[in-house]
């Protein structure tokens, strides 16, 4: 059984976990600009006074 990293292994690893916080940090980002955008979308109906097709009856 061997102990430690070789610098190529370190180096993999750390790519590998910087990764995973990049697609993380993607994640949130795209769930923060999809509420933003639902947001000023039902803001504009609301200021125009348009409402949703399903909502019109």
């Amino acid at each position: 059984m061997r102990i430690g990293y070789t610098h190529a292994e370190y180096d993999r690893e750390s790519e590998y976990h910087q990764d995973i916080e990049d697609a993380q940090n993607a994640q949130i980002e795209a769930q923060k600009n999809s509420q933003s955008t639902a947001i000023e979308s039902e803001r504009i109906l609301n200021d125009t006074g348009i409402l949703p097709q399903e909502d019109a009856k």
